[in-house]
């Protein structure tokens, strides 16, 4: 999505009616000059909640909330700036003006959109009028979902047999053709202009993005016979399902107040929690937890619940969501984890226990650190001087990915507390324990999407490896920021500079030989070197998403820590090559040589 313009975000509450705006949330009386209600924010009887219409703001003087009409919106409907913004324009009639430097929304989008919810409806129409509806009624019945909730969360049912939505999409070639894209159709292998459903027979569980745009689908066998038992959508332009969560939009849109955010593991989950007036939670979808959906989670609650079964595959899944959350903790988040027992899950216990035992639960869910402690003693013989060893080992390396210093040193003294150790000592073997590569993937990497000018890369993970991955996967998915971000042929000479970048180099001249080239076409000549192709894909994903004007600042700045980072090591190693104090001399007045040379052609 291309940025808003400054301009306008600056004028826009000038240009609307922060009263009517409000009132239409939180009934609002007047007092005097001003408009009073009680507190959306808090519980309170006596009205302390002020609007102020001459200064265009509100402020509480129970809670202390306040800010303008952009701020309410944000805190009142669960949105991000973006939406807000979007959101108050919308409501006021003011059309949002965008940077028009920045690229240009995909003019296909729109059209997805509408398709998408033209398959949602035929989906939920299917659910009503089919000849087979009985056995998805009867099943919806047996699961305990009602038919509000059926509503509120768009259910429908794809028929049994080949090409339902098919015949119904066919007449348009068009619609037939984006139905690929989004992959609800598939085409034959043996005919080029036949296709098949890709759901069938199946209860369908429309996904939401966080607009309430149908992105994709999620399908559930009937039968526990068949398999596979859930099927989604797969990746296409809308859907990502490593940065989407199941629920979000309506948690957003059915919780007045969002104190946690429950994840749990699975579509039912999350119908069942709301058909008991548990609305704050959410469900990944099939994947493990990753560090977008943790960015996402973080703007909309600073308390994070994750709920596992209780077998060895629910305590696995809960141990790498940890693992993933340890680099994404900052200020004011709290990440906890609720353990369910075994053979239970959210569905299932909430229909055997009250609401408020469920609740009381989520409450008393175990903090980040105490699981991470509990769950290392359990792995070691912890009662022995070896088994301390281990603790300290393994708490070592997964205290050194956490990049909140406050938080770290408090996990250190808890360390220190649990092994009876000092904390300098503590200290002294997370020095001689960083964590390897396979943890500290370019994934986990703290990247800040407000102040990508400032990054500073922690210094374990500050490796040529990680930065020239950053680079390739910000090529890889806007190939013209090489052509814009200076003189193509002066980026190709830079990063040929630098050591292992021949796939990068590759990647640039390849965006120079042809502009406006998809990410696909860019892969293709990798397809032959099975290695190399499966990394890129990796890279493909970029986490956290950048619009493309972040991925060129993105990409420049990751150069130049590049070309220092490897400046630095080349001349550390020609200082250490010399054997004499003449030869470090010589080594010396040659970098300061070079230096000089560099900062002077830079005047000029």
């Amino acid at each position: 999505m291309p940025f808003i313009d400054r301009d306008f975000i600056n004028d826009l509450p000038n240009r609307v009616d922060i009263v009517g705006l409000i009132n239409k949330r939180v009934p609002l009386k007047k007092a005097g000059k001003d408009y009073k209600a009680c507190c959306p924010f808090h519980e309170e009887k006596t009205p302390s909640f002020t609007v102020v219409p001459t200064k265009q703001i509100y402020h509480c003087f129970g809670c202390g909330e306040s800010g303008g009409i952009i701020d309410f919106i944000m805190k009142f409907d669960h949105l991000a700036f973006v939406e807000a913004i979007e959101t108050v324009a919308g409501e006021s009639g003011v059309s949002v003006v965008y940077d028009q430097t920045a690229k240009p929304v995909d003019s296909r989008f729109k059209r997805f959109n509408k398709l998408m919810s033209e398959v949602s409806d035929f989906y939920q129409s299917q659910l009503k009028n089919s000849a087979a509806k009985k056995k998805v009624v009867d099943y919806a019945k047996k699961r305990g979902i009602s038919g509000s909730i059926a509503k509120r969360f768009e259910l429908g049912f794809a028929p049994p047999g080949w090409t339902n939505l098919y015949d119904d999409f066919k007449r348009s070639d068009e619609n037939v053709h984006d139905l690929e894209v989004m992959g609800l159709l598939v085409a034959k292998k043996d005919k080029e202009s036949d296709y098949y459903d890709r759901f069938r027979d199946r209860l369908m569980f429309p996904i939401h993005n966080t607009k309430g745009n149908v992105i994709g689908f999620g399908g559930r066998v009937l039968s526990d016979k068949d398999n596979p038992k859930y099927l989604n959508s797969p990746e296409t332009p809308l859907f990502s399902k490593s940065k989407e969560l199941y629920g979000l939009y309506h948690c957003r849109k059915y919780s007045r107040r969002i104190d946690y955010i429950l994840v749990v593991e699975g579509y039912m989950d999350v119908i069942a929690l709301h058909q008991q007036g548990i609305t704050s939670v959410v469900a990944t979808l099939g994947t493990a937890t990753t560090p977008a959906h943790l960015q996402v989670l973080s703007r909309s609650a600073e308390t994070i619940v994750f709920c596992f079964d209780g077998d060895k595959a629910g305590r696995d899944a809960a141990w790498k969501a940890l693992k993933t959350s340890l680099p994404a903790i900052t200020a004011g988040l709290l990440i906890k984890f609720l353990i369910l027992p075994n053979g239970e899950d959210p569905d299932t216990l909430i229909k055997r226990e009250s609401v408020k035992s469920f609740s009381k639960r989520i409450n008393d869910a175990q903090t980040l650190s105490s699981f991470l402690f509990d769950h290392i003693k359990a792995k070691v013989p912890f009662n022995t001087i070896e088994g301390k060893t281990l603790f300290l080992e393994k708490t070592a390396e997964l205290i050194n990915l956490v990049t909140y210093p406050t938080y770290r040193q408090q996990l250190v003294e808890g360390v220190a507390q649990e092994v009876g150790q000092k904390i300098d000592q503590v200290e002294k073997a997370l020095a001689q324990n960083p964590p390897n590569e396979r943890q500290v993937s370019e994934e986990n990497l703290s990247w800040s999407d407000q102040s990508f000018q400032k990054k500073i890369i922690p210094s374990s993970v500050s490796s040529m490896k990680s930065l020239m991955s950053r680079m390739i996967s910000c090529v890889i998915n806007y190939p013209s920021i090489v052509n814009e971000t200076e003189s193509s042929s002066v980026i190709e000479e830079r990063a040929r500079r630098l050591p292992n970048s021949d796939v990068l180099v590759e990647l640039i001249r390849y965006s120079q030989v042809e502009t406006d080239l998809s990410k696909d076409a860019l892969l293709m000549p990798y397809k032959s070197k099975p290695r190399i192709f499966s990394r890129l894909e990796e890279l493909s994903v970029l986490e956290p998403f950048l619009s493309e004007y972040e991925a060129k600042e993105e990409f420049s700045y990751t150069l130049t820590a590049a070309e220092k980072f490897h400046e630095r090591k080349s001349t550390k190693a020609s200082i250490s090559e010399a054997k004499t104090y003449e030869e470090q001399k010589v080594v010396m007045e040659n970098i300061m040589k070079g230096k000089s040379n560099s900062n002077s052609s830079k005047k000029t």
